[in-house]
């Protein structure tokens, strides 16, 4: 032994007895991975987090001692070039950073008796020279539809002597292919010797063009069984016209989907009571899927194994549980997903293993790489899968048998990891392993049934969404009901507020099977069990696992019951409803749409069912291709409406050209146009894009270009969309810009916008937050009107309008007709009363037209006098003329009249 670990060997020896046993039947330990030099990469992003491309992409080199009697390990990875090559944990990983042979040393201790160490030498390689595409580990491009596009990683330089090459989807192994269709490419290339690699991904993009979909979800479980859904969508939904805000020229958007069981058609090869694993990929069709031994491709053969594997017998059972689940495995600059791993329960060793199956293989249908990666040692017959909250990765659950220790590997593009946890009730049962596991439909959720000591229970735990971990302490569920029947399906509602379980009778021994849904939303145990709803039960059916189905897509889904021996298994349709304890059991089971095996409505499975139904999983949905679309933003009169395309053909450069269809145009990808008129309108997007050429990629003179736009550059093809607009009216205001009021005297004024295109109108005066159609003021100010049309959809469409109210006062002036001069005290003079007048000119004539009284100001008065003299008593002409006071600008009133003068 190395001196440099003496001293931590020291210790580890001191704990233990200081005998050797050599156990024969563990001789060796296992090795896994690709034995390739790496390192252990520090900077490695976190789970979640997006990922990026490097052209460090190594992977630790694996080790486990299957010996399940061991208790404490001491590993020596050999490696000169470190001091830190040591590790006491079962299954440690390690990265070599020099190539060449390395003795591997493993002492275990057993109890506290250490064994002899074994060894085992390896031989760890280089990969080849990093391909590129662009220069760049992980790259994009765009360019027409209707070309082809030539991929070769080394395209700038010589490949790597005697490299191999392995391309992602279909297989390829030559240096380079044309590819003429969007999608995600990479190539992993091979170097000779040792077999180590690296790759390259390329997401390639040809504009416009649609994206292709695969098949439905299907179950294949039981004895040939197969479960096929049916998406019922109804009528497209219309698009609200008057939405403030849409898309256009995009397909109507389908209503939400209710998933409907179809009777199956054809048969599958499963034959198992219990556990199978399905996995659909990104484009939605299924990949693969196997009962945990036998592993069948989507056209229903079996999968072959890659040299130097010789065949591909997973060597896990399908008597368990939930034997098996499939995940795509996140790798370093690949495409999304070609790798997958299968988590299985070997039959021999009751380790939890991973296999790893490669869909470029075997023409694209996939083959088996890798086999019985022992992952740990005490394991259940329960394995189950989620997605984490990011879609970036999946938690995988397990269950130590015997204990209560969960196991939650967290698998993505950065490796596995895994933690434990020991909560909840000890698992020490024969019959308490037996039971589902099922997480919940946002992943918030993990229920477990639990049979021991002769009562069911079920226990629902907490999970933080972020690290997977389940948080204590658990919810247990005493159900009531002695076992057996043993409780054994466990299954969410969609609004994880209901939780539907199964008892398990065994027909032949006069068992009862039962259903029960359970209202989680009382929190108290002990309630909860009490108000249990009874929805089926048999004494003829042993009922099994329950399932939502389908596991993809959104909408309605059914909660569906296994049931043992059975061709025609039962559902129930609206899981959320809450059944009610005061209700009988057919009642409950109306309630809830429950749809009995023994009923018309029961699906027919074409085989027959066994306990248990698929863990399906369903890799995160790409999003290649794309159609042209379009938004708009506001669609009322007189208003902008503003129209903007969506990411086309990104980073290829478009011209867009609008026809708004009221005789106007635009251009630009993002326009604006204002309707003056309310009503239909065909709109018209002629688009033209441009790709980048030898010559425009290598012309960098901003003069030019700009002189030339894209004239350097190649056309792809125009393409021409038309939708229709609804311009909604607005309501028109008809305030005038000013008015006057004459406050001084107390007067005041009623404002009336007299509104046209009024539609349920809405009002709100400013600045008196009156909302009556009119209003009285007597101030004076500014005042504006926001008059608001009310649509059906609560939609609006505003017009505002201001008004100035300011200090205005019209001119008064009274002549009299008739006054006495005789000094009696009474109407002896001549008054003229006037408001809010300047320039007064006031004349009085005589008969003979000589003026005999004249004033410029209005309180001047006159004493029937000329000369000094009292005149005669007659008629006498005037002639007065005035201006406004506050309106200036008027012309000057004149008025004329006669005023008889009596002595």
């Amino acid at each position: 032994m190395k001196g440099r670990i003496g001293n931590i060997l020291r210790n580890f020896l001191l704990i233990a007895a200081f005998t050797y046993i050599s156990f024969d039947s563990v001789a060796q330990f296992y090795v896994g991975g690709k034995l390739c030099v790496g390192s252990a990469a520090p900077t490695t992003p976190p789970m979640g987090s997006p990922a990026t491309a490097t052209t460090d992409c190594s992977e630790p080199t694996i080790f486990f001692d299957e010996n399940k009697a061991t208790t404490a390990w001491f590993w020596d990875f050999g490696d000169p070039n470190t001091t830190s090559d040591i590790s006491t944990i079962r299954n440690p990983k390690y990265f070599y950073s020099t190539p060449g042979q390395y003795t591997v040393t493993l002492t275990r201790t057993v109890g506290a008796v250490v064994q002899a160490p074994v060894t085992r030498t390896i031989t760890i390689s280089s990969p080849p020279e990093q391909p590129l595409f662009f220069g760049k580990p992980k790259a994009d491009t765009t360019i027409c539809d209707g070309k082809t596009l030539k991929l070769d990683p080394y395209r700038l330089k010589a490949s790597p002597p005697g490299a191999t090459f392995l391309w992602f989807p279909k297989g390829q192994t030559t240096q380079t292919i044309d590819v003429d269709s969007t999608g995600c490419y990479s190539v992993e290339v091979f170097d000779p010797t040792g077999g180590c690699s690296r790759i390259a991904q390329i997401n390639v993009k040809f504009c416009l063009q649609e994206a292709s979909s695969g098949g439905g979800e299907k179950w294949y479980f039981g004895q040939g069984a197969t479960l096929d859904f049916e998406a019922n969508t109804g009528p497209p939904i219309p698009r609200d016209t008057l939405a403030s805000n849409g898309d256009l020229f995009g397909e109507a958007e389908p209503n939400d989907p209710i998933y409907v069981p179809l009777d199956a058609t054809e048969s599958n090869p499963i034959r198992s009571p219990e556990g199978v694993a399905m996995v659909y990929g990104p484009t939605g069709s299924l990949v693969f899927y196997t009962d945990g031994a036998a592993i069948y491709g989507s056209d229903d053969e079996l999968l072959p194994a890659v040299p130097p594997l010789t065949d591909s017998n997973l060597g896990g059972t399908n008597t368990a549980t939930q034997s098996a689940v499939i995940i795509p495995k996140g790798s370093c600059n690949e495409c999304p997903h070609h790798l997958y791993y299968v988590y299985t329960i070997n039959k021999d060793t009751g380790l939890l293993s991973y296999s790893v199956v490669d869909t470029r293989r075997n023409n694209g249908k996939g083959a088996v790489v890798e086999k019985n990666v022992p992952v740990n040692i005490q394991t259940s017959q329960r394995i189950t899968a989620v997605k984490n909250a990011d879609e970036t990765g999946f938690f995988v659950y397990s269950h130590d048998a015997g204990t209560n220790t969960f196991r939650i590997l967290k698998v993505d593009s950065t490796g596995t990891k895994e933690i434990t946890q020991n909560l909840g009730l000890v698992h020490d049962d024969v019959n308490s392993q037996k039971g589902y596991m099922r997480v919940s439909p946002t992943g918030a959720k993990l229920a477990v049934a639990v049979s021991k000591g002769g009562k069911n229970y079920v226990e629902v735990f907490n999970i933080d969404k972020a690290t997977g971990e389940l948080q204590a302490p658990p919810l247990t569920i005493d159900l009531g009901v002695a076992a057996p029947p043993y409780v054994y399906g466990v299954e969410f509602s969609e609004d994880e507020e209901k939780l539907y379980v199964t008892l398990r009778g065994d027909p032949s021994l006069s068992e009862t099977s039962y259903l029960y849904q359970l209202n989680l939303n009382l929190m108290n145990p002990v309630e909860i069990a009490s108000k249990k709803i009874e929805i089926d039960k048999s004494s003829i059916f042993a009922f099994g696992a329950l399932q939502r189905g389908p596991i993809s897509g959104m909408g309605e889904k059914f909660i569906y019951m296994a049931i043992d021996g059975s061709r025609y298994i039962p559902y129930i349709q609206n899981p959320s409803i809450n059944g009610d304890p005061t209700k009988t059991q057919k009642e409950n089971a109306a309630l809830v749409g429950y749809q009995a095996v023994s009923g018309l409505g029961a699906a027919d499975v074409l085989g027959n069912s066994g306990l248990g139904f698929p863990n399906v999983i369903q890799a995160k949905q790409n999003q290649e291709g794309e159609g042209l679309s379009a938004t708009y933003e506001g669609n009322c009169q007189n208003q902008p409406t503003t129209f903007k395309t969506q990411g086309i053909c990104s980073p290829m450069k478009g011209e867009a050209a609008w026809d708004f269809g009221d005789g106007s145009t635009g251009t630009g990808l993002e326009t604006s146009h204002t309707y003056t008129k309310a009503g239909r309108y065909v709109v018209k997007l002629t688009l033209s894009v441009y790709s980048e050429t030898v010559v425009s990629k290598n012309v960098n003179i901003p003069l030019l270009n700009n002189l030339l736009g894209n004239a350097l550059k190649e056309k792809c093809n125009d393409f021409v969309v038309v939708d229709t607009i609804y311009i909604k009216p607005s309501p028109v205001v008809n305030l005038p810009d000013e008015a006057f009021v004459c406050v001084i005297e107390g007067q005041t004024l009623q404002l009336d916008p007299k509104l046209q295109q009024a539609f349920n109108p809405g009002y709100l005066w400013r600045p008196t937050n009156e909302t009556t159609p009119t209003i009285v003021v007597g101030a004076t100010g500014n005042y504006s009107l926001i008059a608001t049309n009310r649509f059906a959809n609560s939609t609006t469409c505003a017009t505002s309008d201001r008004i100035e109210i300011k200090e205005g006062c019209e001119p008064r002036l009274f002549v009299p007709e008739i006054f006495t001069a005789n000094k009696d005290g009474i109407n002896d003079i001549l008054q003229i009363p006037n408001a809010h007048i300047t320039d007064f000119d006031l004349r009085i004539y005589n008969r003979w037209g000589e003026i005999i009284f004249e004033s410029n100001d209005p309180e001047k008065i006159w004493d029937g006098s000329y000369n000094g003299r009292v005149i005669a008593p007659m008629m006498y002409a005037f002639v007065v003329s005035y201006k406004s006071l506050y309106f200036p600008n008027r012309e000057k009133i004149t008025r004329r009249g006669g005023i008889f003068l009596v002595n």
